[in-house]
This record gives C-alpha cells, sequence and structure tokens, in this order.
C-alpha cells in the first residue's frame, strides 16, 4: 500500500486519550472505510520513549490475527513532529467501557461471553507469545481498555505501547511497566519475569470482567504491592460455576510456575466445549442479565456484620477494663476495711489499758480504805489505817483528803466522756466502711 497523507482522511470523532497521543475516529475519502488512528507528538519524546514508538509500529506492522487489532498504515508528519498510526476501528468499543455500564447499570456478564473473552484473548497471546523465528512478544499492559470489541463483540487484542520481544522462551525481562492493577507480583518485586506475567494479567482481566472490580485493590500503590505479593481476592459472585473460578484462580497464583500455560487454557475442556463455527460464535453476545441487587444486598449484611462485629470487640475491651477497676476498687474497699477494724480493735485495746490505768492510779476508795498494794508492808502484810480521831484532831487534812477524792472522781469522769466519744466516733468510721464495701461488692 502506498503511503498516505493526512488530507487523504477525514476526522469523525475524538474516542479518547492514551499514554501519549490522541485517539481518533477518522473516514477515508477514497472509500469511506471507517478507520482509526492514534495521533502521537514525538517530539517532546525522549529517545526510550520514541523507541517504544518504533516498537509498536513495528510489531503492529508484523501481526495479522483475526483477534489483534490490525494495522493499516503511518504518516508522519515532520512539519508538526507528529506521526499517525492508522488502525482498525472497533465498533463494539473496549471491554473497560462495557464493564463499566454493567456496574453502572446494576448488571452482570454472562458467563458464557466470559468464556469467549478468555478464548479469544488467549488466541491472541498465542499468536504474541509464539513468534516466527524464535521471537515472542509480552504485552506487559493487558487490562480491559486495551481489550476492543467489535459489532459481533470478538475481541481485538490492541495498545502494544509497552510490548516488548523476547528472543527466546527462557528470555526475562526486568523492566517496570504496565498498569498497577494487573501488574504480576514477579513485577512488583522488580524481579524477572516473562509470558506468565501475561497471564496474570489476563487473570485479573477475566475477575474484573466477571465481578467488574479489580481483583487488587488499594488507597496507594505500596499496599497494592503488598496484596498483589499475597495473592488473596474474593472469590467470584455466585453465580459464575466452579470452572470458571478454579480457571481464574490458577492463573492467578503467585508463583509464575504454578500458572497455566497458553496451550493448557486452549485444551481447558470448557473452552473446547465452546469451540463452534465462526457464525455461531458471533452470536454470543455481553448482555447484562444478572441484577447486582441481591449481591448488594449481601455485602451490606456482610459489611454490617463486620460492624456490629467490631463494636462487640469493642464492648467486650470496655467490660473488661470496667472489670479491672471494680476489682481494683474492691481491693482498696477490703483494705480499708481492715484498717477501720485494726483501728477499732486498737482504740478497745487503748480504752482497756486506760480503764485500767484509772484504777491503778486511783489512791483512796470510797470507804476510804487504801488499796492493798499501796497499803502492804515490806513483808506482804497489810496495814490498815483508822483516820477517824486524825478527823477529830486534824479537820485540815480532812478537808485536803475530801478535795483530792473530788478532783480524782472528776477526771475519771471527764477521761470516761472523751473515751466513749472516741469510740463513737470509731464506731461511725466502722459502719461508713461497711457500707462502701457493700456498695463496691454490689456494683459488680
Amino acid at each position: 500500500m502506498p503511503s498516505s497523507k493526512v488530507t487523504d482522511y477525514e476526522v469523525v470523532a475524538v474516542i479518547g486519550s492514551g499514554t501519549f497521543g490522541t485517539c481518533k475516529k477518522i473516514r477515508r475519502r477514497s472509500d469511506g472505510k471507517v478507520l482509526v488512528w492514534k495521533e502521537i507528538d514525538y517530539g517532546t519524546m525522549t529517545d526510550a520513549e520514541k523507541q517504544l514508538l518504533v516498537s509498536e509500529v513495528n510489531l503492529l506492522r508484523g501481526m495479522k490475527h483475526e483477534h489483534i487489532v490490525r494495522y493499516y498504515d503511518r504518516i508522519v508528519d515532520r512539519s508538526t513532529t507528529t506521526i499517525y498510526i492508522i488502525m482498525e476501528f472497533c465498533e463494539g468499543g473496549d471491554l473497560g467501557s462495557l464493564i463499566s455500564k454493567c456496574k453502572k447499570d446494576r448488571k452482570y456478564l454472562e458467563e458464557s461471553f466470559i468464556w469467549k473473552i478468555l478464548k479469544q484473548v488467549t488466541l491472541a497471546l498465542q499468536e504474541c507469545h509464539k513468534r516466527v523465528k524464535g521471537k515472542a512478544i509480552m504485552h506487559r499492559d493487558l487490562k480491559p481498555a486495551n481489550v476492543f470489541l467489535d459489532l459481533d463483540h470478538n475481541v481485538k487484542l490492541g495498545d502494544f505501547g509497552l510490548a516488548r520481544v523476547l528472543n527466546h522462551e527462557t528470555s526475562f525481562a526486568k523492566t517496570f511497566v504496565g498498569t498497577p492493577y494487573y501488574m504480576s507480583p514477579e513485577q512488583m518485586n522488580h524481579s524477572s519475569y516473562n509470558e506468565k506475567s501475561d497471564i496474570w494479567s489476563l487473570g485479573c482481566l477475566l475477575y474484573e470482567s466477571c465481578s467488574l472490580s479489580p481483583p487488587f485493590t488499594a488507597p496507594n500503590q505500596k499496599i497494592l504491592a503488598t496484596r498483589i505479593r499475597e495473592g488473596r481476592f474474593r472469590r467470584l459472585p455466585s453465580q459464575y460455576s466452579d470452572d470458571l473460578s478454579d480457571v481464574i484462580s490458577s492463573m492467578l497464583r503467585v508463583n509464575p510456575i504454578l500458572r497455566p500455560s497458553i496451550e493448557e487454557l486452549l485444551h481447558h475442556p470448557q473452552i473446547q466445549a465452546t469451540t463452534k463455527p465462526h457464525e455461531e460464535m458471533r452470536k454470543v453476545s455481553p448482555p447484562c442479565t444478572e441484577s447486582l441487587t441481591a449481591r448488594d444486598e449481601l455485602l451490606k449484611k456482610e459489611e454490617a456484620l463486620r460492624t456490629k462485629e467490631m463494636q462487640l470487640n469493642e464492648r467486650e475491651v470496655e467490660l473488661d477494663a470496667r472489670e479491672k477497676r471494680l476489682e481494683l476498687r474492691e481491693n482498696m474497699a477490703r483494705e480499708k476495711l481492715s484498717r477501720a477494724e485494726a483501728l477499732l480493735k486498737e482504740y478497745q485495746q487503748m480504752k482497756t489499758n486506760d480503764r485500767v490505768s484509772e484504777l491503778r492510779k486511783q489512791t483512796d476508795f470510797h470507804d476510804e480504805v487504801h488499796p492493798a498494794k499501796l497499803c502492804a508492808d515490806h513483808k506482804g502484810k497489810r496495814k490498815v489505817h483508822f483516820i477517824a480521831q486524825e478527823k477529830e484532831n486534824n479537820p485540815r487534812h480532812t478537808d485536803q483528803v475530801k478535795k483530792t477524792e473530788h478532783e480524782g472522781v472528776t477526771g475519771l469522769q471527764q477521761r470516761l466522756y472523751h473515751a466513749k466519744v472516741r469510740s463513737a466516733a470509731l464506731k461511725q468510721i466502722e459502719a461508713n466502711a461497711r457500707f462502701k464495701s457493700k456498695q463496691l461488692l454490689s456494683m459488680r
């Protein structure tokens, strides 16, 4: 085909923008055929970016497969440093837009269409991975936005801007490229990787086609990388079969050696069963018939149960802390009660000792007879003093004795009164301590 010019085409509409340029829907003036071109400004590109561009053009020129977007021509406008890559136009849009529409309409894609995507993308990857002359090509950016659909909803794999040519089967790439949500664990680990990395991306693509969301999501790339390395994800929605779930799970194994190869996928019984005449395969369309209402309700219930579980755990922790505080307060109350009982016992002992001391200090009895101990002589004999005569002969002495007896009785009464007051106060302290202890015990 002779090289064409920009003026040979008419721009119909802008389809979207990519990493390096803009995709536009065009019409060829000579025959009215509708195509698309990728309009890229290479003037501001680095050498590495220009190399990627040249690589994509060369790859597209050499690929001719029914499930790969067909390359038609390229136009280089040196005056504006712009290159136009002219390719096949896919009327059905891309798979990413279809998933977004199903998510908005709260519908699921039919399982038969998922199997169709799996088979046709696998066939496209087979063409890439097993090229002639021993050279294999990894796509490295396999995602729903790069999988296009024609009017019959057949798959067309496109956007080879990040593809890399491997010289032989044992070659491993080491560059860190691609869309993070679909990157393999070996890419996240900055390790060497091969065609099995595309198998992982295909598993992510199929999972999102079923669940309408990627298998691994995170608020930032660091957490996303951790989740991808762990390789844990939720099962597919219940309306999809175990066969489909098992196939996708096998493609999302962290160890690349355990992932199936292209040939193993194509020999899967379910894919073999879907091998039908081309006209019949075209009838498999992607209507979204399954409502998301039941799934949303289950997710809401699951979220509510998780929230309730968290609340119960918090309540349990709070109750444990409260029990510890009550136990501490109970121990303190017991200590206070023990101290109060010790003080009461001490007071009673002091009261007894005071009474004994008072009795010992008393020098005279009411019958004016001295205590035996004070009246005993050195030999232990008692002496009885008769003071009747002394009263008659010495009235001053009698008055002094009476005065002494009166003062002694008065002092003893005062001490007894103070002792009673202290006893009442200690009893009140003891009663308060017992009351507080009962309150603390009842709080448990």
